[in-house]
């Protein structure tokens, strides 16, 4: 599994981390150090992030019986769609703040990315099409991650102690700017200008849900695609080429 192997390349990083000893004070981590853990978490999220980043259509095929109680279609009905845009190519992720004391580091991810939004709505009156149209609009999500990355040595059956790793997220921030409707299909002029602002309302409205859904997989890239998991990492079989054990 791709995310096993990226954490597997998170050793180099974490084997300073090893207790020792004396305590030393907190350090502030180099640029460097901050730029190569920031890579190896990104290929995990660019990995799990969801697509699409939300979808909902509850309201969407709305039915009800006819004088004769036969189904037709009827009423108003939406459907929402928020994809991300070229995620690989327009993610930004970056690692700032860390803090490296003893056997812990604490940091927090910043990332952000393009996302897309689709509105597609339909207007029915009891099997009649009275109305369909649909905008596209994009948008800049951003999402911060205060985490927490803690390791610690245990005695192994081998010569060489295991590594324990476990890296979690402590608190976590959503938000998106840079809304832009780009396109209102089947009306123009005024109405498209209202049909941007009832978007724009309608993605305020979606942002709960998109924030939970987001958090929820960021943190699973985060953690390894299972929240607050140890992995036990035995240094003589990494070294002998063996995978890292959950």
């Amino acid at each position: 599994m791709r995310a096993v192997e990226v954490m597997l390349g998170l050793l180099v990083l974490l084997l300073p981390l090893a207790p020792s000893a004396a305590v030393a004070p907190p350090e502030r981590a180099t640029a460097e150090e901050s730029a190569a853990l920031a890579a190896q978490i990104r290929a995990l999220v660019v990995e799990l992030l969801p697509d699409p980043l939300y979808a909902d259509d509850k309201k969407w095929n709305l039915q009800k019986k006819g004088p004769r109680g036969k189904l037709r279609n009827d009423g108003r009905w939406m459907k929402l769609r928020i994809t991300s845009k070229s995620l690989d190519r327009t993610m930004r992720l970056t690692v700032d703040d860390m803090v490296k004391e003893r056997s812990r580091k604490a940091f927090t991810i910043n990332l952000a990315f393009d996302a897309q939004v689709d509105l597609e709505r339909q207007t029915w009156n009891t099997g009649v099409r009275l109305y369909s149209g649909s905008t596209r609009a994009r948008m800049r999500v951003k999402l911060a991650l205060a985490c927490e990355l803690v390791t610690r040595v245990e005695k192994s059956e081998s010569w060489l102690p295991d590594m324990i790793v476990r890296m979690r997220v402590l608190s976590s921030s959503f938000g998106y700017d840079n809304v832009v409707v780009e396109h209102t299909a089947g009306v123009g002029g005024d109405a498209a200008k209202v049909m941007g602002e009832v978007m724009l309302g309608i993605v305020k409205q979606a942002k709960p849900s998109l924030e939970r859904n987001l958090i929820e997989k960021a943190n699973a890239a985060v953690v390894k695609a299972g929240d607050t998991k140890d992995i036990r990492v035995s240094l003589a079989d990494w070294l002998n080429g063996k995978p890292a054990k959950k």
